[in-house]
């Protein structure tokens, strides 16, 4: 691994260190990155925080959403972990039938109703750490 992602990783199990476990290098492309992969606590398989610093960025993904960052420190990778893991925000995705739309990250007190920001999604799906928040609403597209 290149020293951006042993830093990486070093911050990353000192920050979480219960999630050591989950992290690994990992080949990409030919290059050796540092890779997370954190099991939701639902228990769904499916369902993981993943981490990677491929092309020396640190790149954060839940669900359907995912972000870029240049560091693993305060108001980068680390505050995007802490806000997906708090359970005060959710990953909200919009679909047409099976082809993602788009998604965000929205406080949960904000979390839509309607498709009125996607017109043309007919399902919205949220999704949050714990799975307090989950669900999916279907509804006619709007034309």
């Amino acid at each position: 691994m290149d020293e951006f992602s042993k830093e990486i990783e070093l911050k990353f199990n000192s920050r979480f260190p219960k999630w050591k476990k989950f992290g690994r290098p990992t080949e990409y492309e030919g290059v050796t990155v540092f890779e997370a992969k954190v099991p939701c606590p639902s228990g769904k398989a499916e369902e993981l925080l993943i981490l990677d610093t491929f092309n020396e960025e640190v790149t954060v993904s839940f669900d359907a959403y995912h972000a870029h960052f240049d560091d693993f420190g305060n108001n980068d990778a680390l505050e995007f972990i802490l806000q997906v893991t708090s359970e005060e925000w959710a990953i909200v995705s919009y679909w047409l039938d099976e082809r993602w739309n788009g998604s965000s990250l929205l406080k949960v007190t904000e979390l839509p109703h309607d498709n009125s920001d996607y017109p043309a999604a007919n399902i919205i799906k949220v999704k949050s750490w714990l799975g307090n928040f989950d669900k999916e609403i279907r509804f006619s597209a709007k034309s």
